[in-house]
């Protein structure tokens, strides 16, 4: 299965994104609240693998806004807070290898994350190694000037059924105690019958949990945007090297290995 990240954003500052999977019915958003969509928003003290629709939405507060402030894109800050002229003399084995620093990264966090709730056996929802085109589909802020040309993103999906769980909103409870030790901002809604929580790692990821009437809940690790010479291209040759080798399920801190440049390249 594999998820796409559309978002949509208002003048009245509210950002919507919908994660869905391929072929499954898309959910409808009940706004209430004005257009809030009964979000609540906090600020810290500072196994089954059928189609899922997960539904993600927040207000996004002034602070981190739903597009960045920068101007053309070449001083616009990426998830990694590098700008393009930052990159400007990477090599694509640089992009490459920068990469997979980040992936590492990501899967950190959803490791970390996944233990909060479960050690555990979680449904994979497809591999994770291969990032996204970016551009305005990335999640949380969008950078100046970013395209699915030059930007990418990674995302990784797991899945699970905690013993117990029923979709209320008591089942968010352990993720948000967590997003508060980690003085995370994060904001909490119910859409549909669903209840989710998403938090703002404020390094340049984002963290979701998602709880559902039928038992089943997944927890979501995005990063935004990140630049690249030729995103394509990058993804491309990430994707070259990738055997896709992942299991169905795994405990937490089972991840796929990045591939190294050095590894045997399939033919196209």
């Amino acid at each position: 299965m594999s998820s796409v990240g559309n978002q949509l954003a208002s003048h009245t500052g509210v950002c919507v994104t919908t994660v869905f999977d391929d072929g499954a019915a898309d959910a409808s958003i009940a706004a209430t609240d004005g257009a809030s969509g009964n979000l609540r928003m906090h600020r810290s003290r500072l196994g089954p693998r059928g189609a899922i629709v997960t539904v993600l939405a927040a207000v996004v507060l002034a602070t981190t806004g739903c597009a960045s402030d920068g101007g053309g894109g070449q001083d616009a800050r990426d998830a990694a807070g590098r700008t393009q002229a930052q990159g400007a003399d990477l090599s694509l084995q640089d992009e490459f290898e920068l990469a997979g620093e980040r992936y590492e990264h990501g899967q950190a966090v959803l490791a970390a994350a996944q233990r909060q709730i479960s050690d555990g056996t979680w449904y994979w929802n497809g591999g994770d190694v291969r990032p996204l085109p970016a551009g305005d589909d990335a999640f949380g802020k969008a950078t100046a000037g970013a395209t699915r040309e030059n930007s990418y993103a990674f995302r990784a999906v797991r899945i699970i059924e905690p013993e117990g769980a029923t979709g209320a909103a008591g089942d968010l409870e352990p993720m948000q105690r967590y997003f508060d030790e980690e003085e995370w901002r994060w904001s909490s809604a119910k859409v549909g019958t669903d209840h989710e929580v998403r938090a703002d790692t404020g390094d340049g990821w984002w963290v979701t949990w998602n709880v559902r009437t039928n038992g089943q809940c997944s927890l979501g690790v995005y990063s935004e945007a990140f630049w690249a010479h030729d995103a394509p291209e990058l993804i491309e040759a990430i994707a070259l090297r990738d055997p896709a080798d992942f299991p169905e399920a795994s405990e937490p801190g089972v991840s796929e290995p990045f591939p190294k440049w050095s590894d045997p390249v399939r033919q196209r």
